[in-house]
């Protein structure tokens, strides 16, 4: 049998099962001109008349590339030879942002895909994520430090725009759409931009990926079910920490701190990490987690916060605790106006944007100032609060440099003083006075470096 007919078999078979779809459906699928979108849209094209949607292509044009113009043309004419309504989506290039641009882009094509699904009247979106992109995303989340949960990877199926993003691929391997490609001599473009390796997850996928396959030919297919067996303990692991949530819980928003005490430590940890997920707070680490640990079980703080997201903080309010969504970069509530920092998580206050980061190669070309401090673990979590004239700053000669001689010195306005605001480790040691003044970290074996970034 060609190997393209069992390309097609596999794919007419999961599609059998999973009835995600039938053929009064119309179903947008995401087309670049890379190899893996056209195998999708090809396989979806050759499926049986019974299980055949109406398709709709989305292309987007992001202007990024000189040959985006030819990709999108090649598109439209293959869309049209071949009878199947394409919708091109051209994001202008007096939109690009200069910062974040991959952030942006994604946001545009997301959003001009939801359009795409309401005009058309569909419920479904499928994109083309395979399974070298799932272990790629298992081993960047597993660098960068995720919770175990996060080592799922990409789910092959969820909620997005009142209707589902279903990723069909996601047991198919890149060797294998590319030879369904080449067996239908189909043509497709390759992105250069796959090629630089100043990118995380191109150098797992041009470094590291290759090395696994080396070391084991069916190295990404026991990625990928490392994966799902790990999707199946943390449904185990739900369903009873959903239980334990409800034991604690005051009421519908207010969990019992003595309650939580009587926990395990290993427990408080993992009921924290779901309350968290249960409130839709996307991308936290395992030290956002830790943070909020250690707040709850700071007898010396009976009130605090820390902050998950620019609307959502969790809250300690001595014998109790809580999430609450709040207006962005609002904390109130605390008579000494503190919170709990986030790390790798950038900050904006008054004229600057700035970020406590424990990444050790960490750069910035737009910082302003950037800092490095040796902290101990003991002193974490870090705080910031508003700045009193006695905060003292650590010079380079070991003396020290009052906030109130700092902005005397530096002729900063009252109004300025009133709104600065101070890092400090766990112990009440000032690292910072944001955006004026930092103090000079010594040097410690036993230390982590972590780096202050201010734009």
């Amino acid at each position: 049998m060609p190997e393209q007919n069992i390309t097609q078999q596999k794919f007419n078979q999961l599609i059998e099962n999973k009835g995600w779809f039938n053929q009064e459906d119309s179903v947008v699928v995401a087309v670049s001109a890379g190899v893996d979108s056209m195998a999708l849209l090809n396989l979806m094209m050759n499926l049986p008349n019974k299980k055949r949607p109406k398709i709709v292509v989305a292309h987007v044009n992001h202007q990024l590339r000189a040959q985006s113009k030819e990709e999108e043309k090649y598109i439209r004419h293959f869309c049209q030879s071949h009878n199947v309504k394409i919708v091109v989506g051209n994001w202008e290039k007096k939109s690009h942002p200069n910062n974040g641009i991959e952030m942006a882009a994604r946001k545009y094509r997301y959003d001009f895909f939801s359009k795409v699904m309401k005009k058309n009247n569909s419920r479904i979106l499928l994109t083309a994520h395979h399974a070298n992109d799932q272990s790629e995303t298992v081993m960047m989340r597993l660098i960068r430090g995720s919770f175990i949960k996060d080592l799922v990877g990409i789910r092959e199926s969820r909620n997005f725009n009142q209707g589902r993003l279903i990723r069909p691929l996601l047991g198919f391997t890149k060797q294998e759409l590319t030879e369904y490609m080449q067996a239908l001599s189909i043509k497709w473009y390759e992105d250069d931009t796959n090629q630089k390796l100043d990118v995380t997850r191109n150098r797992i996928r041009h470094r590291l990926i290759p090395f696994i396959e080396s070391e084991n030919s069916r190295g990404i297919e026991h990625i990928n079910a490392f994966s799902q067996q790990l999707n199946l303990m943390k449904q185990q692991n739900d369903y009873f920490m959903a239980k334990i949530a409800k034991d604690i819980s005051v009421d519908s928003i207010n969990y019992n701190l003595g309650e939580f005490f009587t926990l395990p430590k290993y427990v408080q940890i993992g009921l924290i990490d779901y309350l968290i997920a249960q409130n839709m707070v996307e991308g936290l680490n395992v030290d956002i987690v830790n943070q909020v640990n250690s707040l709850l079980n700071n007898d010396e703080k009976p009130q605090g916060v820390v902050k998950l997201s620019n609307n959502l903080v969790v809250k300690k309010e001595y014998d109790k605790f809580l999430f609450e969504n709040i207006k962005q970069n609002q904390i109130t509530g605390f008579k000494n106006d503190y919170f709990v920092v986030t790390l790798n998580k950038w900050y904006f206050q008054d004229n600057i944007q700035w970020m406590i980061t424990d990444n050790s190669d960490v750069s910035d070309e737009e910082a302003k100032r950037v800092s490095r401090f040796n902290l101990l673990d003991s002193e974490l979590p870090l705080i910031v609060q508003k700045t009193q004239n006695r905060d003292r700053i650590t010079l380079k000669n070991g003396g020290h440099q009052t906030a109130k001689r700092l902005f005397i010195n530096k002729k900063i306005p009252v109004d300025k003083r009133n709104s600065a605001k101070s890092l400090m480790t766990d112990q009440g040691r000032l690292l910072a006075v944001l955006g004026y003044s930092e103090s000079v970290s010594d040097d410690n074996s036993n230390a982590r470096v972590y780096t202050l970034i201010i734009k």
